[in-house]
């Protein structure tokens, strides 16, 4: 069917990188992360199978929506300006260039990279309808109250629709106090109460749950988590304790059981399909 949503879910370890096509409007695909894979570029197989609009000229990319300011959600971002032209870009404003500089350890090409879209996509978007729905919400720092900057608290919370169903994409949100503050908006419960996919965040780490937001997404199809294999105390358990909060789970590649949790860690590249009547499929792809 053309009338589908492709979501693509990338293994690149710890990190972020989320593709999503639009079948029947290639020229609207768009990027949440762009973290690199440790063999792969991600953009380098989308382009290769087709994922990647051509103008005839040039390839485009629709949208890049970045949800956290750490190099494990944007690493392949120069890659991507290399093979692609991004027409409009999503970047959170609770902070600047310069205070993303000040903080960093390292000024890095990629940071580079970042700062410069944050600085130069400035003007309003115009004529731009995508056949999804985005929302995005993020905190200021005063609603933060914190002392430092620190990014994981500042990351953006994206929710995207198609055809009634409903993705929800966490950034590296922590447990307190950014998303306590963020289930204050009764918009992110509204749209939690229809989610249907939720990825974790900060990528499943203990610091990135917090049970309340179950309160409000009751009915997820699953939980993916995109990191590592486990190394740290802070995975340990995580996918356990998440299971807990899907009533029934998935069944990937037409396996059974159902699957309420899925990892790349364990399961790879994932792909995600929605189309217009609400039905989701999930499976996994491999990349050579």
């Amino acid at each position: 069917m053309s009338d589908v949503l492709e979501i693509l879910v990338f293994d690149v370890g710890q990190g972020q990188c989320i593709f999503f096509y639009p079948r029947s409007n290639p020229e609207y695909g768009m990027f949440v992360d762009c973290a690199s894979g440790q063999e792969y570029e991600p953009i380098d197989f989308l382009i290769q199978h087709g994922f990647i609009f051509h103008d005839g000229n040039k390839y485009i990319l629709n949208n890049l929506t970045i949800t956290n300011y750490d190099h494990d959600h944007f690493s392949g971002l120069p890659k991507i300006r290399q093979k692609a032209h991004i027409k409009t870009v999503n970047l959170a404003s609770n902070v600047s260039s310069n205070e993303l500089k000040n903080i960093k350890p390292e000024i890095t090409d990629a940071l580079n990279h970042v700062c410069f879209l944050k600085d130069t996509y400035t003007a309003t978007v115009v004529n731009h309808n995508p056949p999804y729905v985005k929302h995005i919400y993020s905190l200021s720092q005063n609603e933060l109250g914190l002392t430092n900057i620190e990014t994981n608290h500042l990351s953006q919370l994206v929710f995207i629709s198609y055809g009634g169903s409903k993705i929800c994409i966490c950034g590296d949100l922590e447990d307190s106090p950014s998303w306590e503050k963020m289930l204050l908006k009764p918009e992110v419960q509204a749209h939690l109460r229809q989610t249907n996919v939720f990825v974790a965040s900060h990528h499943g780490h203990e610091n990135g749950y917090h049970e309340a937001i179950f309160n409000h997404c009751t009915n997820p199809d699953c939980v993916i988590i995109s990191d590592k294999d486990i190394m740290y105390d802070t995975q340990d358990g995580m996918a356990s304790k998440y299971s807990k909060h899907v009533p029934y789970g998935v069944s990937l590649n037409n396996s059974y059981p159902p699957r309420k949790v899925l990892t790349t860690r364990s399961d790879g590249h994932l792909q995600i399909s929605f189309d217009l009547s609400g039905n989701r499929v999930y499976r996994g792809f491999i990349i050579n």
